[in-house]
C-alpha cells in the first residue's frame, strides 16, 4: 500500500512564497509573507485570480493573466463553413457597415457639405446624387447583394452621430435646415453646444475621451460616427508622426469591430494629398477626395469626388461625380446636383501622378498610350505646374494652388511625333 504525500500547511505556504517569488521582475520587492496555517491575522490582500491551464499564476498587486489563445482559433475547415452575416451596405456599393473611411480636401473646397450631405440619405436609406440608396440594417444573412432594386423592401432608419469640431452652431443649424436633416435619424454633439453645458470640448487625443464618445455610441445604438474634422477634434496630435496617431487609430479600429461606420473629415496638406502621416491610411475601407470645380461665377459649392483610396467593398473603381450645393436664399433649402465628371486622358494622367505613380513608363502601360503621348503630358504639366519634379520623376504639384492652373492642352492632338521622347523611359 502506498501512502498519498500530503504537504503540511507550512509546507504549502513556503511553496506559495516561492511562486510568488518566481513571477516577481528582477529588482522587485519580497512579497509578504502568508501567514502560517492556524493564525488569526486576516489577510486584506485580493484572493488569488483563476489560473488557465499553462499560465503562471499573477504576482500580488498585478493584473490577472489573459487567457490562453487556444479557444479563438479556427481551422481552414471551420472557416470554410462559417457563416458570416453580410454587411448591409449603407450608401451605394462603396460604404458598408463597419467601414473606416476619409474624406479630405483643401479649405473651403466643400468637405462639410459632402459631410453633412450623408446622413440624411444613409439614416433614411436614400440615393444621394448618382449614388444609389443602401440596404440599411434590413439585409439579412445571405441576402443577394444584386437584388431586385424594384423589390420592396422595408427600411430601419440607421441612427448616426455627427461630431462636429469647428463649424459655428448657427451655420451648422442652418446647414442642416437646407439639407433637411431634421426629419431624419441624425444627432449632433457640436462644440459650441458642449462647451456651454461643459466648459470644454473633447479630444478624441485624450484616452478619457475616446471612451466617453464610445460609451454614449453604444449606450444610445449609434450605428454610424462622423467626424469633422480630425483636426480639430484632436488636440496635442502631431499629424506627422505615426505614433502619435497609433492610439486613436486602435479606437477607430475598435468601432469598426463594433460593426460601427467611422467617416474622418480632413484637410489635404500642401502636395493635395491627405494631410499627415500615411499610417492613418492603413485601416481605411476608401478614401474621398474632393477637387475643387468651382469657378468664379458659380455660387455655393462646386467639387469633383474622387476615390483616392477605391473602396474595399466594390470591386470595380467608382467614377468621379461632380457636385454642385446651392443654397436658395429665399427657403434656406440646399439644392444638391450632381452627373459624372468627364476627365480628359490628360487629367487622368495628372490624377495618376498625384497618386503616386512617378514613372512615364508606368503611366503608359497602365493607361495603354505611346510613351511619347506621356512625354508629352508630362512636360506641359511640368510647365503649367499641375505637377513637379522633372521628367524621369514625375512629383505632386508642391502646392494645393498649383493644381486650380487651367490647362489649355488638347489631349486629342496629333500624335505623330510620339516616337521623339522615348529616350525619357
Amino acid at each position: 500500500m502506498i501512502t498519498p504525500f500530503i504537504p503540511t500547511p507550512e509546507e504549502l505556504a513556503e511553496r506559495e512564497r516561492r511562486r510568488a517569488r518566481s513571477t516577481l521582475p528582477a529588482g522587485s520587492a519580497t512579497p509578504p509573507p502568508t501567514a502560517a496555517a492556524g493564525s488569526h491575522t486576516q489577510s486584506t490582500a485580493a484572493p488569488a485570480p483563476h489560473a488557465f491551464p499553462g499560465t503562471a499564476l499573477a504576482a500580488p498587486g498585478q493584473p490577472p493573466p489573459r487567457p490562453p489563445l487556444d479557444e479563438c482559433l479556427i481551422t481552414s475547415a471551420e472557416l470554410a463553413h462559417l457563416k458570416i452575416p453580410v454587411r448591409p451596405a449603407l450608401l451605394d456599393r462603396w460604404l458598408c457597415e463597419g467601414d473606416l473611411g476619409f474624406i479630405f480636401a483643401p479649405r473651403g473646397v466643400g468637405k462639410t457639405w459632402m459631410a453633412m450631405a450623408l446622413p440624411g440619405a444613409i439614416s433614411r436609406g436614400h440615393a444621394l446624387g448618382l449614388w444609389n440608396a443602401g440596404t440599411g440594417t434590413a439585409e439579412s444573412e445571405g441576402a443577394a447583394t444584386d437584388a431586385d432594386p424594384e423589390t420592396p423592401r422595408e427600411f430601419t432608419p440607421v441612427p448616426i452621430l455627427y461630431v462636429d469640431g469647428e463649424m459655428a452652431l448657427k451655420l451648422t443649424q442652418y446647414r442642416n435646415g437646407g439639407l433637411q436633416l431634421d426629419v431624419s435619424h441624425v444627432t449632433y454633439l457640436h462644440h459650441e453646444h458642449m462647451f456651454e453645458i461643459q466648459t470644454r470640448c473633447l479630444n478624441i487625443g485624450e484616452a478619457e475621451d475616446r471612451q466617453r464618445l464610445t460609451d454614449v455610441i453604444v449606450r444610445r445604438g449609434y450605428k454610424v460616427l462622423i467626424l469633422d474634422n480630425l483636426s480639430s477634434l484632436a488636440s496635442g496630435v502631431d499629424e506627422n508622426k505615426g505614433m502619435d496617431y497609433e492610439p486613436i487609430s486602435h479606437w477607430l479600429l475598435e468601432l469598426r469591430r463594433r460593426k460601427i461606420t467611422v467617416i474622418v473629415v480632413h484637410h489635404a496638406g500642401r502636395s493635395g494629398a491627405m494631410r499627415g502621416h500615411s499610417k492613418r491610411e492603413d485601416a481605411c475601407s476608401w478614401i474621398l477626395e474632393l477637387r475643387d470645380a468651382r469657378q468664379e461665377t458659380d455660387p455655393g459649392a462646386k467639387f469633383v469626388s474622387h476615390f483616392a483610396k477605391p473602396s474595399r467593398n466594390t470591386g470595380d473603381p467608382t467614377p468621379d461625380l461632380l457636385w454642385h450645393f446651392t443654397t436658395d436664399k429665399m427657403t434656406g433649402i440646399t439644392d444638391i446636383q450632381c452627373e459624372l465628371a468627364i476627365n480628359s486622358e490628360y487629367d487622368q494622367f495628372v490624377q495618376h501622378v498625384c497618386e503616386g505613380v512617378t514613372s512615364q513608363k508606368d503611366i503608359a502601360e497602365l493607361m495603354n498610350r505611346h510613351k511619347g503621348t506621356v512625354s508629352k503630358w508630362a512636360r506641359k504639366a511640368l510647365e503649367e505646374g499641375r505637377l513637379s519634379g522633372n521628367t524621369h520623376k514625375l512629383m505632386p504639384p508642391r502646392s494645393t494652388d498649383s493644381k486650380s492652373v487651367k490647362s489649355h492642352y488638347d489631349p486629342d492632338e496629333d500624335d505623330s511625333d510620339d516616337d521623339e521622347d522615348d529616350d525619357l523611359f
